[in-house]
Formats: structure tokens, C-alpha cells, sequence
């Protein structure tokens, strides 16, 4: 039998039905895009989705509210879907009494930006400050702190200086001693100053060790003569010395130091 003769326009016929669902699908594909973009720029538009209420949130002690304002106003621009809450995270964050800043909108016409304030539990050096973390930062005007001790320390060593005030507060409790100051020079050497303006020099070597060895001295060495005390160096192997001063009443000169 002859064969069936073959249609020679079948095959183009299919090739035009696969490329005619092809560009079908890119024309889709056009019309959706251009259609996201009109939606976009639609609702990027101020004039229909304005913001109308900024509320900022936080318990301030120390920062001042039309600071924060001053420092995030020219970052809120645009409308509810273009306001750039990160350039304004970032604005708020910059002032120094600003730990954390958080924003958000809410629908349909308002932003909230969250505070959390610095909380300062120490004096770091003589304009500065120290929060919980052991981070430390300068506000542009000093806040009236005077309760809170005083620490120094070379740049980068705040955490470690902290800490330690915590562990000099601590090691002292038991007998009934204050802590107003607490020091680190660059030589890494401790100095200790008490609320009565004793000074105990611990020096760099075991100065935990050293600062123990006075807790136990304490009561037999020092018990009744806290007035005339004025400094105790703790800086030796065995021992300490004591450097006693005159009561009002005496001469004025301090007494020669003693060995303990």
C-alpha cells in the first residue's frame, strides 16, 4: 500500500500554537508587571496614604522628648508605605541617651517609635557614663546623678572595670565598707576609694587575694579607728601598711605608716 501522504504545514502549524502560548504568557506576564508598578506607585503616594499620627513611647528620666523629635523629624517623610522606619531607628539612636529605638507603622495612618533609655549605674571618666552592660557613653549635658560611683579605666576595659566594682562592693559588705570610687590606671594597677575618702591601693598582682587579706585584718587591725584612718596599701606579699591621720584635735601631721 502507498503511503499516507504527510501534511507539510501540520508541523508549522504546531510550532505556532507552542509560540503563540509562549508570547501569550510573556504579554501576561507584561501586563502584570506593569500593573504591580501602577499599584505601587499608587499606594506610594503621601497624598493618599499620609501619615497623620507619630507617637513616641518610652519612660524618660533623662532624655528630653523635643530632642528625640529634633533628631527624627527631618527621617519622617513620605507616606505610610514609604517612610523609611530604619533611617529613623537610626536618627534616634544616635543621641546619647538612646539605648534602643524601635519603629513600626500602624495601619492606616500612624508610626510609633519605641524608646529605650540609657540607664546609667556609674560615672565613666569625667563626662561620661556607664550602663548595666558595661557600655559606655557621653551625653551632651551631665544628668543629675550623684549617687552613682565613679570608675575609670583605659579605653575598652569598662565592662572588665565594672565587673570588678561589683566584686569590690561585694568582698567589702561584710564589713560594713562603701565603695565610691574604683580605678584602673594604664600600668593595670586597682586603687579604691571608699565613701569616707579611704584609699586602698591593691596595685596589679592578686589584687582580689590582697583586697581579702584586709576583709580579714578588718576587725582587729582597724575596728574603732575608721575616723583616723586614711589609706592602706595593700601592695606586698605578706602584709599591708596603714597610713593613719590626726584628728582635728591633734597636730595636723599624719602618723608614721605601719606594717601589717
Amino acid at each position: 500500500m502507498p503511503a499516507p501522504e504527510r501534511n507539510p504545514l501540520r508541523p508549522l502549524a504546531a510550532l505556532l500554537r507552542r509560540h503563540t502560548r509562549t508570547l501569550s504568557g510573556l504579554v501576561l506576564l507584561g501586563l502584570l508587571a506593569l500593573g504591580g508598578m501602577a499599584t505601587m506607585r499608587w499606594l506610594s503616594d503621601p497624598v493618599r496614604f499620609p501619615l497623620s499620627v507619630v507617637e513616641v513611647k518610652g519612660e524618660f528620666r533623662y532624655l528630653r522628648k523635643a530632642a528625640l523629635q529634633a533628631a527624627v523629624a527631618p527621617a519622617v517623610s513620605g507616606g505610610f508605605f514609604t517612610v523609611d522606619v530604619a533611617a529613623i531607628r537610626v536618627a534616634a539612636e544616635r543621641l546619647p541617651w538612646v539605648y534602643r529605638a524601635s519603629v513600626k507603622r500602624i495601619w492606616p495612618a500612624s508610626l510609633q517609635i519605641a524608646i529605650a533609655e540609657q540607664q546609667p549605674v556609674a560615672h565613666w571618666g569625667e563626662h561620661g557614663y556607664l550602663n548595666a552592660h558595661g557600655e559606655a557613653f557621653v551625653p551632651g549635658r551631665p544628668a543629675d546623678t550623684p549617687d552613682l560611683p565613679m570608675l575609670n579605666g583605659p579605653a575598652g576595659q569598662e565592662k572588665k572595670v565594672l565587673e570588678q566594682y561589683h566584686r569590690v562592693v561585694g568582698a567589702l559588705a561584710p564589713i560594713g565598707l562603701q565603695v565610691q570610687r574604683l580605678a584602673l590606671d594604664e600600668r593595670r594597677a586597682w586603687q579604691v576609694t571608699l565613701d569616707n575618702g579611704v584609699v586602698l591601693r591593691l596595685g596589679r598582682a592578686e589584687p582580689w587575694q590582697r583586697l581579702a587579706r584586709l576583709v580579714r585584718a578588718w576587725p582587729e587591725v582597724f575596728a574603732g579607728r575608721v575616723a583616723e584612718l586614711q589609706a592602706v596599701d595593700l601592695r606586698y606579699s605578706n602584709g599591708f601598711s596603714v597610713l593613719w591621720q590626726t584628728l582635728a584635735t591633734g597636730t595636723g601631721r599624719d602618723k608614721p605608716g605601719q606594717r601589717g
